[in-house]
């Protein structure tokens, strides 16, 4: 196909966009005749729903709740519209109404906890397990180093093992000696499965396979035995928010239990993996410095190929099986922190699904943070699926919200759309009850008919453009989620993710990018890896992009092969910058027992910056260098402060174009430089209309809109 046969198919698609391409809504319950609701669905622009069988009478476990429903989807096939199923009873994915773990208390969610005994003089500790916990799985004890001031410092490549039942351990203590005690028990208090609106119930295991079987037992199979073809027609599965539940979230709670992810042989499948037995390190699960970053680096890695393989593999496996794909959303996306309290390994698990997703609560641009679907789109490129899914749920600062939902709905959508989301499942309330009084009086919402008509439009455009691809840059900045591992320890109270050190630089660096007119994608270890790689073949790539910046944020750890890996790019050119320090430590696997304490530290820290010829620099600085590259394409506000303007590159069948977005709650004049381009086409997604500017003219965009960019060399549009 020629370009202009391409460009025409894209007009055509973008003035009247189809509904594969706009937004579903998501509906968890349905009038007792479905079809006025349906009616209401296509006439606010909808290109389908995202539902489930019903919640009431039993749920999956009721034949008759399984026949509506696969009536239901074939009537909404039956009108070309397209449907997701949402896999649980309220939330989080896993919990199946309470059904999951009906007579299965084996296959809830635990921890295991430390206790520790210590002995400046000689003496006998008995330890009884107390009756909110399972079993003690293991004890054993050290000797202690009290030479140095204020410090008993454990030697832990001396543990000898104590004799424990599952419920006592008692053990004679010399001088300088501590006892660790290791106990299991269920992770339910203080946790997400009782801090939401659904339930205040336990919950099932997700590193545990057998958890998630009996998952796929009790809520998916009875769908197919009742409506076979349900799976084979749906576009996707939306699983919701199955996590750990290890870590506390109300802020005013404290525990007795600091609580580390358990599953049945987890301290075998850490040796398996790495090579090395954990017993000796576990104590670094749970405190040490420096010297236990390595060990908490591999453990947490580990939980997350766990729950990869026991929750998103399995699941995604059993859909693919049937016709369908996984997806859905994880927890807590914004921030690396939360990646490992919540997954271990939040990329892991995002890696194995089918199509990767988030959930977006921030109701407004101005508290949006623009690290949340970047971070799913790393999974995305890396998996290949071509998008990120959004579950759009405006939750947070409602009272804001309710001044002008619809505008700030579109401010949200165009942001996710510049990070890689795709395809938009929302909870944005359109007012049914407008389409059909009386019928649908209980679908109150406070987007009306015309305006749902609108946004599902305006969506639609931006994705006739964008399905399937992702914005092409060559600044890169480093997921540093093994500073985030190594600095996690169990804790008795709810930790405050997004305060951690690393994500208030990953927050601030990235802010700084995005705002003054650049673009930016997430890279980790394995990307490195592959740019070093294909230096031997010309130029550093990643996923096909040439790299030309590396930024890293604030971090004390990284992994050595990323320090070797940024050491050959910069050789090659590749500007690389560390905000405000240098790594001090590497976080490489233990193979052997490699024992200090921390009066090395400095010695360590003096080691790994001689490793390199890195400096660190402040994040003004970083600035200054990306804006002292000249970019192509270039827009600027009139009279606006800066930070207003979003913009991206893509390219569609070697098209090159640029999203640009008013992230502003106000109209502003903008003008374009484009090296070489003295006209351009400026397709509108709100009106799905194409102008024709020249490099004299101004550009007005609307309050939290966006429009396309292209060139306009053959100016055969009638524009």
């Amino acid at each position: 196909m020629n370009r202009n046969m391409q460009t025409d198919k894209w007009r055509a698609e973008f003035e009247n966009p189809s509904e594969k391409y706009r937004m579903k809504t998501i509906l968890h319950g349905w009038p007792e005749e479905p079809e006025i609701l349906l009616d209401a669905v296509q006439a606010f622009g909808y290109g389908g729903v995202a539902t489930n069988p019903s919640f009431e009478n039993g749920y999956t476990a009721n034949p008759d709740n399984l026949k509506r429903f696969g009536e239901l989807t074939r009537k909404i096939l039956d009108r070309g519209l397209s449907y997701w199923i949402y896999d649980e009873n309220g939330y989080p994915s896993g919990y199946a109404g309470g059904q999951t773990l009906k007579e299965h208390p084996e296959l809830e969610a635990k921890g295991f906890y430390m206790v520790r005994r210590i002995a400046y003089q000689p003496r006998k500790v008995v330890y009884h397990l107390d009756n909110e916990s399972d079993r003690i799985v293991w004890a054993a004890k050290y000797p202690l180093d009290c030479s140095v001031m204020n410090a008993s410092i454990v030697a832990y490549e001396k543990m000898e093992p104590v004799a424990f039942t599952d419920t006592c351990c008692a053990c004679e203590l010399e001088a300088e000696e501590v006892l660790f005690i290791f106990c299991v028990k269920s992770a339910y208090e203080g946790t997400h499965c009782v801090h939401n609106v659904c339930s205040r119930s336990r919950y099932i295991n997700i590193m545990n396979r057998d958890a998630v079987k009996r998952f796929l037992e009790i809520n998916y199979e009875p769908i197919v035995r009742e409506a076979p073809f349900v799976y084979q027609q749906a576009e996707a599965v939306f699983t919701d928010e199955p996590s750990l539940m290890v870590g506390y979230i109300h802020g005013d709670e404290t525990w007795p239990y600091a609580l580390a992810p358990w599953v049945n042989g987890l301290f075998e499948s850490f040796e398996e993996e790495y090579g090395f037995s954990l017993y000796p390190y576990l104590p670094m699960i749970f405190e040490g410095r420096s010297n236990a970053y390595s060990v908490r680096v591999s453990f947490y890695r580990l939980v997350g190929k766990l729950i990869a393989q026991s929750y998103v593999k399995q699941i995604s496996d059993w859909c693919r099986a049937l016709g369908s794909i996984f997806s859905g959303h994880y927890l807590a996306e914004e921030s690396l922190q939360a990646h490992v309290i919540y997954y271990g390994s939040y990329l892991e698990v995002l890696k194995a699904t089918d199509y990767p997703g988030v959930d977006i609560l921030a109701s407004y641009p101005e508290i949006f943070e623009y690290n949340t679907p970047k971070y799913a789109q790393m999974a995305a490129r890396k998996n290949g699926s071509g998008g990120v899914m959004v579950e759009l749920c405006p939750f947070i600062r409602m009272s804001h919200f309710k001044k002008n939902p619809v505008l700030y709905a579109r401010g949200i959508l165009n942001l996710m759309f510049l990070g890689g989301c795709r395809k938009v499942n929302s909870y944005f309330a359109p007012d049914f009850a407008e389409y059909e009084p009386q019928q649908l009086a209980g679908y109150k919402g406070y987007m009306s008919q015309k305006q749902g008509g609108e946004l599902n439009a305006y969506v639609g455009r931006l994705n006739s453009l964008l399905e399937g691809i992702q914005n092409i840059t060559g600044t890169f900045v480093y997921y540093a989620i093994e500073e985030a591992q190594a600095k996690t320890r169990p804790s008795h109270c709810a930790v405050e993710a997004s305060d951690s050190a690393v994500d208030r630089s990953l927050r601030s660096i990235t802010a700084k990018i995005y705002e003054n007119g650049h673009d930016y994608l997430f890279c980790d270890r394995e990307d490195l890896a592959e740019a070093k790689e294909s230096l031997e073949k010309g130029e550093p790539t990643i996923s096909g992009m040439k790299v030309e910046h590396v930024i890293l944020p604030a971090m004390d750890v990284i992994y050595e092969e990323s320090w070797k890996a940024l050491e050959a790019l910069q050789e090659a050119g590749v500007k690389v910058w560390f905000a405000d320090q240098l790594p001090r430590f590497f976080a490489e696997h233990m193979t052997a027992f490699e024992y200090y304490d921390f009066r090395e530290e400095a010695a360590l820290h003096e080691k790994l910056q001689k490793a390199g010829r890195f400096t660190a620099v402040s994040e003004e600085e970083i600035l200054k260098g990306l804006n002292e590259c000249r970019q192509e394409f270039r827009v600027q506000a009139e009279d606006c402060n800066p930070g207003i303007l979003l913009k991206a590159m893509f390219c569609r069948e070697n098209n090159y174009f640029y999203f640009v977005v008013n992230n502003a709650e106000k109209d502003m004049q903008i003008r374009w430089e484009w090296d070489g381009v003295d006209a351009v086409q400026v397709w509108d997604p709100e009106d799905g209309k194409v102008h024709l500017y020249d490099a004299m003219s101004s550009v007005m965009l609307k309050a939290y809109q966006g429009v396309f960019f292209f060139k306009n060399a053959e100016k055969r549009f009638d524009v």
